[in-house]
């Protein structure tokens, strides 16, 4: 099992404009993957995020109500397995991808689903990833609405891989006051600095 995290300086990614939510996810991901190459054929990918590209999302909006032409690169972005289908292009991964919105707690419902598809005795590996942009106004109200944790405090993607044979983790239940600074990732960041043997995220 091995965990990566990747922070608001991620390095940019041909064929994807204006926003972070692509370049944290294939960073995270890549980090994982060149440090433990695998089967592509026997992997599957699942992405989880609350809000998801919202960037993208927003920009698109304000083009449209401004009368501009719209951008074809801001249409394929705004689904968060564009990213997902890049990734499998440049690591040769063949299995499922899998892109979830979640509400309540995202590395229960990652791990979950991983648990899932290694039922599936093709499959001999699950790459999981979180990620979540820092709050745009209309998000914030968005999570005020669902009554959830929030966003966190800059953008941050968080990738694990579960190999078929590695003891299922769990996260640990939150404690005391809720934390802001990841956000609804906090449990999956949390989870991440456990596999890497770190005590703090």
């Amino acid at each position: 099992m091995i965990a990566a995290m990747a922070g608001p300086a991620a390095p940019p990614v041909a064929g994807f404009v204006e926003s972070a939510f692509n370049p944290l996810v294939h960073q995270a991901v890549e980090r994982c993957l060149t440090a433990h190459p695998g089967d592509g054929s026997r992997t599957a990918m699942v992405l989880a995020s609350t809000m998801g590209d919202a960037t993208t999302l927003d920009l698109g909006s304000r083009r449209l109500v401004a009368g501009q032409v719209h951008n074809p690169l801001l249409f394929m972005q705004s689904t968060a397995n564009a990213i997902l289908g890049q990734l499998s292009r440049d690591f040769a991964i063949t299995g499922p991808l899998l892109c979830l919105s979640t509400v309540a707690d995202l590395a229960g419902e990652l791990l979950s689903t991983a648990e899932l598809l290694l039922c599936d005795e093709e499959l001999h590996r699950v790459v999981l990833i979180g990620v979540e942009l820092a709050g745009t106004g209309r998000t914030t109200a968005a999570y005020r609405e669902l009554r959830t944790i929030g966003p966190p405090a800059e953008d941050r993607a968080v990738a694990l891989v579960i190999d078929r044979d590695d003891p299922h983790p769990h996260p640990r239940p939150p404690c005391g006051t809720p934390s802001t600074e990841y956000g609804t990732l906090r449990g999956l960041v949390e989870l991440a600095a456990r596999i890497q043997g770190t005590d703090r995220p």
